[in-house]
């Protein structure tokens, strides 16, 4: 039978059935019951990347139960993986129905160890100025290095400290930084881990040093001798820098570059030690002769007359020849052995034995003989003397006198001119005045002053007549003779004063206008006067480096224990007088006197060049201008400021238009010593050798042509030791020490 389908009724019909499970489902077995695995908390280290290890959801239907299948999962975690993860499944029942559930993974850093850093080991470098940054140094040694965790995320920094010892030796201290950003506390805040690096910076080349070997000087006093070197020249192109030269003597007045001193006779052994590098050092040995040159000092008479006894050797009452003999000690007058070598020789030449000689008709006049003296030692000196050979009443025919030279050649070098002066100035840099600073003025040779005494004897003269008869008769008659001596002394003049409130001075009555004159000044006030701080803190600029010095003056002022050297210990001297620690400073001069006019090649040779402290001049006759002096007091090195620059293109203090470089070479010598003189310009020059007693031995003037002239001067080889040179040119004087050995 066929039905027919009505829609109104089926879709009434499914509404039923659907409304009847719905309000029935609880009483059948096809409901569906999700289960999660339970939420767990693990530390960064722990696995993450296998999360099933925490286990995996399953649900459960019409009494079975089965895999929930994948989860989705979320993280949420920050940059140091710390944070939580979420795992969510979902199921769909027959129904439509959607089921879930979410596990939810707590990550934090609990139990995390600290990173594993491998720290740069300490590194030495080589060289003057070896760049430190880091990223040009090798590996290891450069960075530090970790193993890198899924708990840490690190970063590192540095700071650096260097340590300056000198120009070839620094440290510097390098602090390594890594920090954790993983690892944070509210209380302590990032963990940071540190490590010190020491980066050595070395130049490991020894400087080049021009030693002596061996200094040769002569002892006039018996027993020792000033000894004046100069100071040991160590090359300082290596770094630029300077470095701490040390000696051993135990005579010298300084320990450091000079071993200048008393020295006894005999040969003492010095060692210069120079430090270089952090630590190194190599050594110059020098050996200080003494030789016992002391001779005997003659004294002898200035002149001596006596007169001739005829000689008739025929026996006819007419003498063919006159004859008188002179023994060398007649001629002593007080000669004497400063070392005691008694007793005393005395003869007519080197040839001890010549002790008289014996003068006739051919020497009548005045003859000039020389008087040896020699001492027990084999010493030998002499002096001059003037014999005058008289024909006084002998009547020797044809025995005439030679021509009289005049006998006093010199009495008054400036009869018409007997006043004559010298001026000047001391004024510090700033040109303030300096009140009673004293100024000697000193003549460089004594002046010989004569005395004449006359002794008046008789005695008898053979003489012969013819008488009446025709026979020739002899008698002695009886003469008056007068022999005149002529004594000479020796005697220095010198004479000082004192500049007036405007620093000026004034010598008004000096007697001799054609001798050479030295003139020099002292002065001493309160020690700490224009000595502050700043002089400390400008010092221990320029030794830094931090600013130069362009005036010759601030580099002597530096040099406050005057060994030729700036550095620490000139910085500690003066902190420690400037703080009151101690109330002076060491070394020979508290204020420098210079000659105004001098100048140096370079500034920093005035600390082992001759310091101009003595104006020479060679006449008063020509009047002289104005001798000026520029005083420098150690220790106040801020007091030019016009001389301080950190812009090298200005130098308010420059040298003088035309440079002059003077060189001697070699150095000690033996008989020719080798000028090397630079010039911009062709002008004259004139040189002049002196010797330790201010003598000078040799002189000559030269024409100068522009760029270099190599000129040689021989010495004569009876000089040996010190000698100072001093050249003339263009106004300015350019000085140094020599050493001539035999």
């Amino acid at each position: 039978m066929r039905t027919n389908f009505n829609p109104k009724q089926s879709i009434w019909s499914l509404l039923f059935i659907l409304f009847f499970f719905n309000t029935h489902a609880k009483d059948i077995s096809w409901s569906l019951e999700m289960h999660c695995p339970s939420n767990v908390y693990v530390s960064c280290t722990d696995e993450l990347w296998n999360l099933s290890c925490y286990g995996n959801a399953t649900y459960t239907y019409n009494g079975h139960t089965y895999s929930a299948g994948n989860p989705t999962v979320e993280y949420h975690l920050n940059s140091c993986n710390v944070g939580y993860i979420t795992r969510t499944w979902m199921v769909e029942d027959y129904y439509w129905n959607w089921y879930s559930c979410t596990q939810t993974i707590y990550v934090s850093s609990t139990g995390s160890n600290g990173p594993v850093i491998y720290w740069p080991a300490d590194i030495e470098l080589t060289g003057c100025n070896p760049n430190t940054n880091p990223k040009y140094l090798p590996e290891p040694d450069n960075y530090p290095t970790w193993d890198d965790g899924i708990c840490n995320m690190l970063g590192r920094s540095y700071s650096d400290m260097e340590f300056y010892v000198n120009n070839q030796c620094r440290k510097i201290m390098r602090t390594w930084k890594v920090m954790d950003w993983c690892d944070y506390s509210p209380t302590y805040g990032y963990k940071i881990y540190t490590n010190v690096q020491i980066i050595y910076i070395r130049e490991n080349t020894p400087p080049v040093v021009d030693c002596p070997g061996e200094i040769v000087v002569d002892a006039f006093s018996c027993k020792n001798v000033e000894v004046v070197a100069d100071p040991l020249h160590v090359d300082h192109s290596s770094c630029g820098g300077s470095f701490e030269v040390t000696n051993n003597s135990p005579y010298s007045y300084k320990k450091g570059a000079d071993l200048s001193g008393v020295y006894p006779v005999g040969t003492t052994k010095v060692t210069y030690t120079i430090k270089y590098a952090c630590g190194k050092a190599i050594y110059c040995h020098v050996n200080v002769v003494v030789k016992n040159a002391a001779r005997p000092t003659p004294y002898c008479l200035a002149y001596l007359t006596t007169a001739l006894m005829p000689v008739d050797a025929d026996k006819d009452g007419i003498p063919e020849d006159g004859m008188v003999e002179v023994f060398a000690k007649t001629l002593d007058k007080g000669s004497y052995s400063s070392c005691n070598n008694y007793p005393l020789k005395f003869s007519f030449s080197k040839d001890v034995n010549e002790t008289s000689r014996i003068f006739t008709c051919a020497e009548v006049g005045r003859n000039v003989v020389q008087m040896w003296v020699t001492d027990s030692k084999g010493a030998q000196e002499y002096c001059e003397v003037e014999i005058i050979i008289q024909n006084n009443g002998a009547r020797i025919p044809n025995c005439e006198p030679k021509p009289d030279p005049d006998p006093d050649p010199d009495p008054d070098p400036n009869p018409s001119d007997s006043l004559l002066q010298i001026k000047g100035n001391v004024l510090t840099l700033t040109d303030t005045p300096l009140k009673d600073a004293k100024i000697t003025a000193r003549y460089q040779e004594p002046f010989i002053t004569y005395i004449f005494t006359n002794d008046t004897t008789e005695i008898y003269v053979l003489d012969s007549f013819i008488n009446a008869s025709g026979y020739k008769l002899y008698r002695y008659e009886k003469k008056t003779v007068i022999t005149t001596q002529k004594d000479s002394t020796l005697q220095y003049y010198s004479t000082v004063v004192s500049s007036d409130s405007l620093g000026r001075y004034l010598f008004d009555s000096l007697p001799y206008g054609d001798k050479k004159i030295d003139i020099f000044g002292t002065y001493t006030d309160q020690p700490s006067r224009f000595i502050d701080q700043n002089d400390v803190a400008l010092l221990s600029d320029f030794i830094n480096g931090k600013v130069q010095f362009f005036s010759f003056h601030q580099y002597l002022a530096s040099d406050i224990n005057e060994d030729g050297v700036i550095d620490d210990v000139d910085k500690q001297i003066l902190e420690d007088f400037v703080q009151g620690v101690i109330t002076e400073l060491p070394g020979d001069y508290q204020w420098y006197l210079l000659d105004k006019n001098a100048t140096y090649q370079q500034p920093e040779d005035v600390l082992t060049q001759p310091l101009p402290l003595v104006v020479t001049l060679d006449s008063l006759s020509n009047k002289p201008g104005p001798v000026d002096f520029v005083a420098v007091k150690k220790g106040n090195i801020s007091v030019d400021p016009g001389s301080l620059k950190e812009d090298a293109q200005l130098n308010i203090r420059a040298l003088p238009a035309n440079i002059v470089t003077v060189n001697a070479h070699p150095n000690p010598f033996y008989d020719i010593v080798n000028f090397m003189i630079s010039s911009d310009k062709d002008q004259m020059a004139t040189c002049q050798l002196y010797n330790v007693s201010g003598q000078m031995v040799a002189q000559q003037a030269y024409h100068l042509t522009k760029g270099t002239n190599n000129i040689g001067i021989q010495v004569d080889n009876q000089y040996e030791g010190l000698l100072i040179y001093q050249w003339m040119i263009d106004g300015h004087t350019y000085n140094g020490k020599l050493t001539k050995v035999k």
